[in-house]
């Protein structure tokens, strides 16, 4: 592969980059903390595609002028790489945390790669650090070029870990496309780190992060804005498309909050979406399995759909949920209290399609509401 041929390359992912990071900035809601990472991701690996091909063009005795710039865009880029893979943790975590109230810590301890790769790309200026760029400029690897991959690496594994320690919390989708983010480019780098002419790292992490902007998108179109819980969307692909495996070992449970129209007369519409917000963080916490699918299908109604979980856990779940409500209810930190009825119904051969069986748990979820307003 010819020098020209790997900054073509180089330029064409910039190009797609710099696109991207106009779309994200301009399109995705940036209050999400997960949001904002995933542009300051895209323009820092923008950045350091730039500043690669430039170190590139610069490697030459013929533009011996340009030497002090030559040192100035390494050390810019030795400088930053290690911190978009620190993003990359950050953005796992805040992903993670995205529906809990106990929030996952930030190690700390992960900030001293960074300052130790720090001081060795500083003191590379004058040719003793992790580069040396020579009087003929010309860039060489330094004696302590052994920080960056060490660096790197650490990154690499950590996160991945922290995705393994965490995997209840990601779907399998999310365990698959965010073990890449880490896995794919740390193969690359092997192979830069080994054959230095191969500009490998950083135009692979670039079409990665490409994949993975896609998969945000596509995970955003099926959220709920106001819960972060699936929504119609997701629910109407579900139904469409579900197989007769999964069809013949699914439940679906209907959820309805109870007196919604009640607590927005007395206390407004905004402390309606806290109790319609509040009581979908209750579902995730009450819900701790992988295979399952939380549906706001608008209003104050709920879908959950379980797949290969036997009735005594289902039932297990929805015990968990009223214990989480009334847990809720004795914290007083707001006016209203929540209460829900629910109806719940596992498919059977009796069932011609998985819309009677969500048809029937909605009815028995309509039923428990009704005897409750008799009862009162």
């Amino acid at each position: 592969m010819t020098i020209f041929l790997q900054v073509q390359i180089n330029i064409v992912l910039s190009i797609l980059l710099f696109i991207l990071l106009g779309h994200s900035y301009s399109n995705i809601n940036r209050k999400k903390i997960t949001n904002r990472l995933v542009i300051w991701i895209i323009g820092l690996t923008w950045v350091t595609l730039i500043l690669e091909t430039l170190s590139v063009l610069l490697n030459s005795p013929n533009l011996r002028q340009f030497i002090v710039l030559h040192k100035l865009v390494n050390i810019i880029g030795f400088i930053v790489t290690p911190t978009i893979l620190f993003l990359g943790y950050i953005f796992s975590k805040e992903w993670a945390n995205r529906y809990q109230k106990e929030k996952i810590k930030v190690n700390n301890i992960l900030l001293l790669p960074l300052i130790i790769n720090g001081i060795g790309t500083l003191i590379s200026h004058n040719g003793g650090g992790i580069f040396h760029v020579s009087n003929e400029n010309i860039y060489e690897r330094g004696p302590l070029f052994f920080i960056l991959p060490c660096v790197s690496y650490t990154y690499f594994a950590y996160n991945l870990y922290f995705i393994y320690k965490h995997r209840k919390k990601f779907t399998n989708a999310e365990l698959v496309i965010f073990s890449s983010f880490n896995i794919i480019p740390a193969l690359f780098t092997s192979i830069q780190l080994k054959y230095s002419a191969y500009l490998t790292t950083w135009t692979s992490t670039a079409i990665i992060i490409v994949i993975g902007y896609i998969f945000i998108l596509n995970d955003q179109a099926y959220r709920d804005s106001l819960t972060g819980l699936e929504n119609r969307l997701s629910y109407d692909k579900y139904t469409q498309n579900i197989g007769y495996k999964k069809l013949s070992k699914l439940f679906a449970v209907y959820i309805d909050i109870d007196g919604l129209k009640t607590i927005n007369d007395q206390y407004g519409h905004y402390e309606g979406d806290e109790a319609i917000k509040a009581f979908a963080s209750l579902l995730h916490e009450s819900f701790p399995v992988r295979q399952k699918k939380l549906i706001r299908l608008g209003g104050d109604e709920f879908l959950i759909l379980l797949e290969r979980q036997p009735i005594e856990k289902v039932v297990t779940y929805i015990q968990n949920l009223t214990q989480c409500v009334e847990t809720y209810n004795n914290k007083g930190e707001k006016p209203f209290r929540l209460s829900f009825s629910y109806g719940m119904a596992g498919y059977t051969k009796a069932y011609k399609s998985i819309y009677q069986l969500l048809e029937y748990a909605d009815q028995l979820m309509y039923l428990q509401k009704q005897n409750r307003k008799n009862r009162l």
